[in-house]
């Protein structure tokens, strides 16, 4: 079973290569691109669908930052079926512990991401759809 996947970067051209890159892996089913937390955020909270969902979320963007929309998500509720990925060039390790707070968090990763951290990825996911 995949599962749907949002990617959010402000940054076009890591937006992209991360979409080549789930597209072609084991990943993902259907695949959504946000170039920003606001609508990212919009989204996530008006689906009509209770599918898992797989989020892989900047943390640096202007306006609504990744760690203003983990925020949002965790506190509302949005869906209780959305996992993230933290995608970040930070390596500042208090962002990975910062990270390692959020029950939705399964995951932190360095940009970019590599087809073998969507193939692990993909591991994952699928371990936590049947567990």
């Amino acid at each position: 079973m995949n599962t749907d996947v949002v990617i959010i970067d402000d940054d076009a051209v890591v937006l992209f290569l991360h979409k080549i890159l789930v597209e072609k892996s084991p990943l993902s089913s259907a695949l959504f691109c946000f170039d920003n937390g606001n609508d990212a955020y919009s989204y996530l909270c008006n689906r009509t669908t209770n599918e898992p969902l797989l989020v892989l979320l900047d943390i640096n963007m202007p306006g609504m930052s990744g760690w203003d929309l983990l925020d949002k998500i965790s506190q509302e509720q949005c869906d209780n079926n959305v996992w993230v990925v933290m995608v970040t060039s930070s390596i500042n390790s208090s962002d990975k512990e910062r990270a390692a707070k959020y029950s939705r968090v399964i995951e932190y990763l360095e940009k970019p991401l590599s087809k073998e951290a969507c193939e692990t990825l993909h591991s994952k996911v699928q371990h936590l759809l049947h567990s």
